[in-house]
């Protein structure tokens, strides 16, 4: 059946109807007939064809899950579905933090108890920890410009190099610079839709990032320098939960400062934008470029789905702009001959927008992230204990992309062995095999227990007896302002994932393969035995589009299931929004454009 489909152009009122394959049944079966008969002889002819070096419906390469070149599409999974669960654990590590290393430790003061570092060392590698991961905040690492404290990572790189023999990661957070770095630019800090300031750095003001990736850089290289073999990688953070997103403020949108308006002109610009067809875009009156403002959003002041192009226009630029910053950290780190890596928080939730979990696809799909790490505290948004199913859903999400993913166990809220080993199984079953503990200390014991429930003994027990694809928009999680307060439920998109996770993990043998992008999805198709498509709200430009036809024509020859995101959109009954380009997109790993000074970001 073709039911068409409603796609709203973003420079117009009038709707554009595309006729799209739609299937009104939740999961499409086969009819053999003599034509299907047939069909089904020449797809097997073509099959052998292609695998001789030919091609057939040729699409992009793949996507972290194959190599590149001709792949089929079009075609059902035959034969032996290629699993992405993973068989056993892979590496393991346990973070002892900044400030556990002065509650702990006393590692900041005159006479740090390193003794005490050192069994606690000792302890974690003989319970099966290969990696410890520590912190450093650079308020503290430099209080004087050029005077780096770097007896102290002599002090911590010592205990665990020499006297434990365990592997160093190092996580510097410069989120809170220096008192001395709003001495000198006292215009440095962040600012949130009401104009006020916080303790943080804006990503947007040049010379203070400036200094903060020399410091990066600088106690990267004597890192690499006195410790080869010991320091394995770096990770770079701009926000308070050590995690790759905008800073966790009061659900507060961020950075509005002088410096992050004039960025968004100046990306707009990029774009070919110009002043009409913005005002037309926007459906704003603008004269002059001092006109062009972002929109004011405050987490939860608006119900339902956000599918205006201003809205859009400001997200989009966050997205790039804050994946760039990132990606520019790390190529500092590469730059010491050191690998880079990233936290991840849980998304596919209502607050995905405020902290910009778009992001993530621009700085995992990065040549300079060697490795990711999603971690989760098992608490729903509603202050429960959350279905550890959700993590096969949230931790393959980053699978597709084809680095090393980790998992990282923060019990800081939930504390339970039983629930941390079926957390672990759940993520080895969603493909990621190597397992990770935080905020652990007074919590959990690092004993044989957690060895157990840490190696392989969590391992999947069954075989992979199907392979099911999930297409789940990232971007479409976005149009949610915050939390949904004026709704039954404050975070609908959360429950949806949660009980689609559920039902996807009654059989032990399913495998599941999560795509948060279409062209990535696309490229796998001929992978799965079956197909979860959940209808993407959004769609921003032409490339997602012409994605979106190809994906939706190839499902009709796979058994597949259509759901719905609980969006509740109302304005004028628009299934699908699809945004006109701006113009050519830059890449996420281009340097941030910052202003040159305040008066001329006014």
């Amino acid at each position: 059946m073709l039911r068409p489909l409603q796609v709203r152009s973003s420079t117009s009122q009038e709707d554009l109807t595309i006729p799209m394959a739609y299937s009104p049944r939740k999961k499409e079966g086969w009819r053999l007939g003599l034509g299907t008969v047939a069909c089904l002889a020449a797809s097997l002819l073509i099959i052998v064809l292609c695998l001789a070096g030919g091609g057939f419906l040729t699409g992009p390469p793949a996507a972290g899950g194959g190599p590149a070149g001709t792949r089929v599409l079009g075609l059902p999974f035959f034969g032996k579905p290629k699993p992405f669960r993973s068989p056993k654990v892979g590496d393991t590590f346990g973070t002892i933090f900044h400030l556990e290393l002065k509650m702990f430790y006393a590692a900041q003061e005159a006479k740090p108890e390193y003794e005490k570092l050192i069994e606690t060392l000792r302890n974690m590698k003989a319970n099966g920890i290969k990696t410890v991961v520590f912190s450093e905040s650079w308020d503290w690492a430099e209080p004087e410009q050029g005077k780096i404290r770097f007896a102290y990572l002599d002090g911590l790189m010592t205990c665990a190099c020499k006297n434990a023999e365990i592997k160093v990661d190092f996580i510097f957070d410069l989120l809170q610079p220096p008192k001395w770095i709003y001495q000198r630019y006292p215009d440095a800090r962040a600012h949130d839709a009401d104009n006020r300031t916080y303790a943080w750095m804006s990503w947007f003001h040049q010379l203070s990032n400036k200094e903060a990736r020399r410091f990066l850089g600088a106690s990267a290289t004597y890192l690499q320098q006195n410790y080869p073999g010991c320091i394995q990688a770096i990770q770079p953070v701009y926000n308070n939960e050590y995690e790759a997103k905008y800073t966790q403020e009061y659900d507060a949108y961020q950075d509005y400062s002088p410096y992050a308006i004039h960025a968004f002109r100046e990306w707009l610009r990029s774009k070919g934008a110009a002043l009409p067809q913005l005002s037309q875009r926007w459906q704003v009156p603008m004269k002059t470029w001092d006109d062009v403002m972002p929109p004011k959003l405050h987490g939860g002041d608006y119900y339902g789905a956000d599918i205006t192009a201003r809205y859009w226009d400001w997200i989009k630029f966050r997205e790039e702009h804050g994946a760039a910053h990132f990606n520019a950290a790390c190529a500092t780190v590469h730059e010491a001959g050191l690998q880079c890596f990233h936290h991840f928080p849980e998304f596919f939730s209502v607050i995905d927008a405020i902290y910009g979990a778009p992001m993530f696809k621009h700085i995992v799909a990065s040549p300079v992230t060697d490795f990711v790490i999603m971690d989760s505290n098992f608490r729903t948004p509603y202050g429960t204990l959350m279905n550890p199913n959700k993590l096969r859903l949230y931790v393959g999400a980053a699978v597709p992309y084809g680095k090393p993913v980790y998992f990282e166990a923060a019990v800081e809220r939930f504390a339970d062995l039983k629930l941390l080993e079926a957390g672990f199984r759940a993520t080895l079953l969603a493909g990621a095999p190597n397992l990770g503990i935080t905020n652990w200390h007074t919590r959990v014991e690092v004993n044989e227990s957690l060895a157990r429930i840490m190696g392989d003994e969590v391992a999947p027990k069954c075989a992979t007896t199907e392979v099911v694809g999930v297409f789940l928009h990232l971007d479409s999680c976005a149009v949610f302002h915050g939390l949904q307060f004026g709704w039954v439920r404050k975070d609908p998109l959360h429950d949806f994932v949660e009980d689609l996770a559920d039902r996807l993990a009654q059989d032990c043998g399913t495998d599941v393969g999560v795509y948060i992008e279409l062209d990535r999805f696309l490229a796998d198709l001929p992978r799965f035995n079956r197909v979860v498509f959940i209808e993407p709200l959004i769609l921003y430009g032409n490339k997602e589009l012409e994605s979106y036809i190809a994906a939706k024509a190839v499902l009709k020859s796979i058994p597949h299931e259509i759901l719905h995101l609980p969006a509740n959109i109302t304005a004028g009954g628009s299934q699908l929004v699809v945004l006109q380009d701006l113009g050519k997109t830059p890449s996420a790993n281009l340097p941030v454009h910052h202003a040159a000074s305040p008066s001329t970001a006014q």
